[in-house]
């Protein structure tokens, strides 16, 4: 049984019992961007991100007006607040959109299990190896991967992540993931698309047409980058209600926030706006549980 914590609630959020179902999703926030998602008996953790406290992990900051040409300072960045508790040796599949440090911390790198089936677009290859991983799986845009247990069966489609609106910026930042899945259990079936970080734009939005409205938006937010010289990396409260109002979700809930200083922008701006444009968001504490039937 799962113990559930006090979460925060907007308009028509359902946070289900301890009662396990069998035909539902269970997901765990643990912060940032880190997800651990239960369909029945698999686990899939998303952007492993587990370090803890003043130096968490290390990397450039892109809220920090650098000089471009000279590149950024590496630095330490703090975790608020501490990892909830989950069981790293129940993971059956990491999930990861990019490999940038805010995304896959050091310590996930060390501590996670290197036979561990890691899914990262296919530039990480190298690093990723390099790492120890023996275990990697490269996803281009439009590739999938299944992984069942019983009749349980999830479907990973690789979808492009665009991580800046600026094209000069493209190579600079590099190119990610997000992820279509597919939950199927017997005649039960729902989709979620999970973003990673990335904006809504027209290359992804002629995409998106092939596939129908998901069940579960997860979308990136906290505008990180709007100090930088980058700009903006990823979604604030407006784009995220562009993009459910075009989506049209059954539910959406926002991920990539809180966790660290790194995100500008507090959750707060998206609960309030959604409640303006009458649209429905979850928002739920770290370490909380919310399901999804």
């Amino acid at each position: 049984m799962k113990q559930l914590h006090k979460s925060i609630f907007l308009l028509a959020v359902s946070v289900y019992s301890t009662l396990s179902l069998s035909q539902q999703l269970d997901i765990k926030w643990l912060g940032g961007p880190t997800l651990l998602i239960e369909f029945g008996t698999i686990q899939l953790l998303t952007d492993p991100m587990l370090g803890q406290g003043d130096k968490a992990f290390k990397m450039a900051d892109p809220n920090e007006n650098f000089d471009l040409s000279k590149g950024p300072t590496i630095k330490d960045h703090a975790r608020i607040g501490a990892l909830p508790d989950f069981n790293q040796g129940n993971i059956d599949v990491v999930l990861i959109g990019h490999t940038h440090e805010d995304h896959f911390d050091q310590v996930a790198q060390k501590e996670l299990s290197k036979t561990l089936p890691l899914i990262s677009p296919e530039s990480d290859a190298t690093l990723i190896k390099g790492l120890g991983f023996s275990n990697h799986i490269p996803l281009t845009w439009g590739k999938s991967w299944d992984v069942s247990e019983g009749d349980y069966h999830i479907k990973i489609t690789a979808i492009p992540a665009y991580h800046t609106e600026n094209h000069a910026l493209e190579e600079v930042i590099g190119h990610g993931n997000g992820y279509w899945l597919e939950f199927t259990h017997q005649d039960w079936k729902r989709s979620v698309y999970w973003m990673g970080d990335s904006f809504l734009t027209p290359e992804l939005l002629s995409l998106l047409t092939k596939y129908d409205n998901p069940d579960l938006f997860i979308p990136h937010v906290g505008r990180v980058g709007t100090t930088g010289p980058l700009g903006q990396l990823s979604m604030g409260a407006d784009d995220v209600i562009d993009a459910i109002k075009y989506l049209k979700p059954k539910r959406t809930l926002p991920s990539h926030h809180s966790t660290y200083a790194l995100y500008l922008e507090p959750i707060s701006v998206l609960i309030d706006k959604a409640q303006v444009h009458n649209v429905a968001v979850d928002v739920i504490a770290e370490g909380s549980w919310v399901s999804y039937r």
